[in-house]
């Protein structure tokens, strides 16, 4: 049947290339927003008899668009320069640790080895872009070990921002950080001692044998710190997180890093933020529970301040986004990514002393992809306010359809007035192999001819759809035509504008699967 004939090449196209929205969602490019790309890698190894994990080794890793590269060639620079360390570093460890990990599992071992990176952007603007990252390993023993790093960047000069950069006074804000600790964290061990943060320095970005580095990030609305296990207490203590807001202390910082009205901020396993910006910090944090296998999750569990949700979520990664509106209202939004390049998207509210399931959707992220360099990946959300985001559809093709969008009232994403999203500018054309009539729409899809003759031959340019039954495709003379689907009983064929089927219509049809 014709429909199978690119089967296979439209697949390859949308689930590895990702070119299918290689312009960044259909930005304008010379748009101010920063865009950025996370790109997962998977250097995992499975038994092959049992199917179970014995090495789980993978992550992710931040880039730049295309358009925000050639903004800011030097955050590029940097990011491209991060991703291939950790990268490389990752691949190493799976290759060295293969034979060891294998055994440690066959050896009758509860579980398997670890390694483990993930990036987040927390924010990005002229002021900077900050970047958290978590990273945990295990390698047998009895337990493994984690922490946090962070990059914060100078987004014209590409070089690390130093805290010394961005506070006035370390004295001043050693003080403030202990005062959080006493708050926060009243039993750790290391508040009895004279000076506790007497070893850090905030001028220097490495850590030395005499000096600690302060792993921060310059959030929207306060710095972040991070302390990382066996950094200020025992293991048994934990990671800590502490957060500064702005508006506390606006004296104590070198310029206003605030954001004013609403923002996104990318959310690791654990952030404080000032939900509602009612002057105080509120603890979000998260863990996801795997299946059997130790190869996908199966649910999520979502905490504010200690009160928790838990919701089903089969997936393989996720992207979660902390998404403050410029009324004050604070949304999770979690991302997906399921078999066969399929996505979701759950919002939890975080109005309420305990986070609710708004909304469950089948949004995902758009597709970036910068070809020269032969990578691809999802397109982050920078603000709520404006973002993209796409769906799956099969109508004469196989591909995600897009949409530029902002957080609704409800929450749920607004969805385009006129009902209709664009469709990927790499979805090939089709040619027509049968005459058919179709309505000519102009480009607000009004009705400007009936039931025009259009010859076989012809090329139609798939344009935009409602996602359902409706697909608008450009001719070769320019002409929108409108082609309605209905489909069969069994979901397999379509009949186009009640005339013909879709395989007798065309010559070829780009379906996935």
């Amino acid at each position: 049947m014709k429909r199978r004939i690119l089967a296979g090449v439209c697949a390859v196209m949308l689930l590895v290339s990702g070119t299918a929205c290689s312009n960044s969602g259909g930005k304008d490019p010379s748009a101010e927003n920063m865009q950025f790309m996370v790109s997962y890698f998977d250097y995992s190894k499975y038994d092959s008899e049992t199917y179970n994990t014995y090495l789980e080794c993978g992550g992710s890793t931040i880039y730049c668009t295309t358009e925000t590269a050639q903004a800011y060639p030097n955050l590029a620079a940097a990011l491209d320069k991060d991703a291939a360390d950790v990268r490389k570093y990752a691949k190493e460890f799976s290759d060295d640790m293969d034979e060891e990990a294998h055994e440690f599992v066959r050896g009758g071992a509860a579980s398997h080895y670890v390694d483990m990176f993930r990036s987040v952007v927390k924010r990005a603007d002229e002021k900077a872009v900050s970047i958290a990252q978590e990273w945990y390993t295990f390698t047998g023993g009895v337990h493994g070990n984690g922490g946090y790093a962070s990059r914060n960047i100078d987004p014209v000069t590409g070089e690390e921002i130093k805290l010394s950069d961005v506070v006035k006074d370390q004295q001043r804000l050693n003080e403030l950080l202990v005062a959080q600790f006493r708050e926060l964290y009243p039993n750790m061990s290391f508040l009895d001692w004279d000076e506790p943060f007497g070893n850090y320095d905030m001028s220097i970005t490495e850590s030395t044998d005499d000096s600690f580095v302060y792993t921060f990030t310059i959030d929207p609305d306060g710095l972040c710190f991070y302390f990382s296990p066996y950094e200020l207490g025992s293991y048994a203590e934990g990671d800590q997180v502490v957060k500064l807001l702005y508006r506390d202390t606006p004296d104590l910082f070198v310029k206003d890093y605030a954001v004013n009205g609403g923002y996104a901020s990318g959310m690791i396993k654990t952030g404080r933020y000032d939900l509602g910006s009612d002057g105080t910090t509120d603890e979000i944090s998260y863990y996801c529970t795997e299946d059997e296998f130790n190869q996908a999750y199966e649910k999520i569990h979502l905490e504010k301040n200690g009160q928790e949700l838990v919701s089903d979520l089969y997936c393989y990664n996720i992207d979660s986004f902390l998404m403050h509106t410029e009324d004050n209202r604070d949304y999770l939004y979690v991302i997906a990514h399921m078999d066969n390049d399929a996505s979701c998207l759950n919002i939890y509210d975080l109005s309420g002393e305990k986070p609710t399931l708004a909304a469950e959707t089948e949004y995902g992220l758009s597709y970036a992809g910068w070809e020269e360099k032969d990578l691809y990946g999802y397109e982050l959300i920078t603000e709520s306010d404006d973002f993209t985001l796409t769906f799956r559809c099969d109508l004469l093709a196989t591909f995600d359809a897009y949409f530029n969008t902002s957080v609704g009232t409800d929450g749920k994403p607004v969805l385009p007035e006129d009902g209709m999203y664009a469709v990927p500018d790499a979805i090939r054309p089709l040619q027509s192999a049968a005459s058919l009539k179709a309505d000519i729409v102009d480009e607000s899809g009004n009705v400007v001819e009936k039931e025009a003759e259009i010859p076989a031959g012809d090329t139609f340019k798939l344009l935009r759809t409602d996602g359902k039954t409706v697909i608008d495709a450009k001719l070769s003379d320019g002409r929108i035509a409108r082609l309605e689907l209905t489909r069969s009983d069994d979901n397999y064929t379509a009949t186009v504008n009640g005339q013909i089927s879709e395989e007798e219509a065309f010559k070829e049809l780009y379906y996935a699967g």
